[in-house]
């Protein structure tokens, strides 16, 4: 008789998977009845209960005495785990398994994170848990704090997030510093790049709206002034409009090198030395000890490290 999972459910208890699981360890009913503090009757019935639900005999007569089933030796260890899980659960311990996790993990990300993050942390997700999904929200700081605040949102990863009343927690992931990106055959700039010649050659100048440009500094462009020959919204046109141009432009290093490993680019550290900015994970107070965002902040970290 083969139960579906609603009727399994309903089947099992507690009490019978100790009685079982000390059957299978243990092989005799009258030691059973000593390990589960059972009677003979219960413990029989016990293997007989289970012997209905799995469909195999568990345990079967053999030179004087029993022996367990090729089944019952692969179902042993399980029924050891399942007896832990069940127990840490009436003891109040979260139990979390990313192989089972059916959750969609909520991240307000700036630009500059998804892009630089955003792979390494979903081919992670989907490698320790394939049920769960993770969804990039866009980031801007006084909505992300409220999400946060709501539970909207488990993460924000971006630039310091400040506020929250003390209720938000935060650890910073790397630095992040400029560089600069030119055509691997520009006739000027291809070997070298210096302040001079960074004033002099003509810019692709990412100019996004102020709001985006203080929340993400991916998108400030600094540097000094210089003279534009193009200018774009964001910073995904910026490779192909310098592969295919005498035109430079100023990234952080690890978009830039991105962006050279699929084009015709080369990187220079940026002459004129602008400020950098550092990328921090974010998040609420309220779910510091839950297993579920331990571990996701830990995959986060993970995939920060490996940029």
């Amino acid at each position: 008789m083969k139960l579906g999972i609603p009727n399994l459910v309903k089947a099992l208890d507690a009490g019978l998977l100790k009685t079982v699981e000390a059957l299978l360890r243990a092989g005799q009913f009258h030691r059973v009845a000593n390990l589960v503090a059972a009677s003979e009757p219960l413990a029989s019935f016990a293997l007989a209960r289970m012997r209905e639900l799995v469909d195999d005999p568990l345990l079967v007569a053999r030179d004087g005495g029993l022996q367990l089933t090729k089944r019952a030796e692969r179902l042993a260890a399980p029924f050891r785990d399942l007896l832990e899980r069940i127990g840490e659960v009436l003891a109040g311990r979260d139990v979390f398994d990313p192989a089972f996790c059916e959750q969609t993990f909520r991240i307000a990300a700036s630009d500059y994170a998804s892009f630089v993050i955003g792979p390494a942390l979903v081919r992670a997700l989907s490698q320790a848990a394939p049920r769960a999904a993770v969804a990039f929200e866009p980031f801007e700081p006084a909505h992300a704090r409220r999400a946060l605040e709501s539970g909207e949102i488990d993460l924000v990863v971006a630039t310091g997030l400040r506020g929250g009343a003390g209720k938000l927690r935060s650890e910073a992931l790397f630095a992040e510093r400029f560089a600069c990106i030119a055509a691997r055959h520009h006739p000027r700039v291809a070997k070298r790049l210096t302040a001079t010649a960074y004033a002099a050659e003509r810019h692709v100048v990412v100019h996004a709206p102020a709001g985006a440009a203080k929340a993400d500094p991916a998108l400030a462009d600094p540097g000094r002034r210089r003279r534009a020959g193009a200018t774009v919204g964001h910073f995904l046109l910026v490779p192909a409009v310098v592969a295919e141009s005498e035109l430079i432009a100023t990234l952080p290093e690890r978009v830039a090198e991105r962006f050279a490993a699929r084009h015709p680019l080369v990187v220079h550290r940026s002459p004129v030395r602008p400020a950098g900015f550092t990328l921090a994970l974010t998040w609420h107070a309220r779910s510091e000890d839950e297993p579920a965002q331990r571990w996701l902040r830990d995959q986060v970290a993970a995939a920060a490290a490996e940029t």
